[in-house]
């Protein structure tokens, strides 16, 4: 019996040790930019071993968010005195000590962004002495593209449907992207050097990435 006992338990520290191997990311983080207002992210990501991740964001920003139909004439005007937002991860990609997570909008403050995709890019700079950790993040409306672009010359285009890979010819670093381009907006779309991190000086908090 006592055997057994222990068997178990070897075999429950080793499924956590496979599980925790996975990449991971982690904080607490709170700043404000050049408006003082209040901007605060906790988060907590797990890759999945199969692919995908778990885990969830919160998000809240003090700062008045002003929303316009772009693609109208740009009224209705709506007004909120800040946002805030709760997110469920569903994939993320490491880098080093940089992590982009992706997810969907479950519940927020502003009914409109329920459903809108969320990145949040982070880069754990270790214990901030000399440089804080950073981090971005950006909400994207889903994209309802309802046409397939073809050569309007050629009654069946042989182009519609092919995918292919492209790089820059100049960079032998350049992992490049698959094209066309996904649709939906994730954790593919851009490269992590596209991403422009938040200026701030007043940070407080610790952000963890563990590839």
């Amino acid at each position: 019996m006592i055997i057994r006992f222990f068997s178990v338990v070897a075999l429950l520290v080793m499924a956590f040790a496979i599980a925790s191997a996975q990449p991971q990311a982690r904080g607490s983080y709170q700043f404000t930019l050049g408006d003082k207002n209040v901007k605060h992210v906790e988060f907590d990501a797990q890759a999945r071993e199969g692919g995908g991740a778990t885990g969830t964001l919160f998000l809240r920003d003090d700062a008045t968010v002003v929303y316009r139909d772009v693609d109208g004439d740009g009224s209705p005007e709506e007004k909120y005195a800040g946002v805030s937002m709760l997110v469920a991860f569903d994939d993320m990609t490491v880098d080093k000590n940089q992590a982009v997570m992706e997810g969907v909008v479950r519940d927020s403050t502003i009914p409109f962004l329920v459903g809108q995709r969320v990145l949040l890019t982070v880069q754990d700079n270790g214990n901030n002495e000399r440089e804080p950790d950073r981090l971005t993040w950006g909400v994207y409306k889903p994209i309802d593209r309802n046409w397939i672009p073809s050569d309007a010359e050629l009654k069946e285009d042989p182009g519609v449907g092919l995918r292919w890979w492209a790089t820059d010819a100049e960079r032998k670093d350049d992992v490049g992207y698959e094209m066309p381009r996904e649709d939906k907006i994730n954790i593919r779309s851009f490269s992590l050097s596209a991403y422009s991190f938040f200026d701030t000086n007043d940070g407080v908090g610790d952000i963890i990435v563990q590839p």
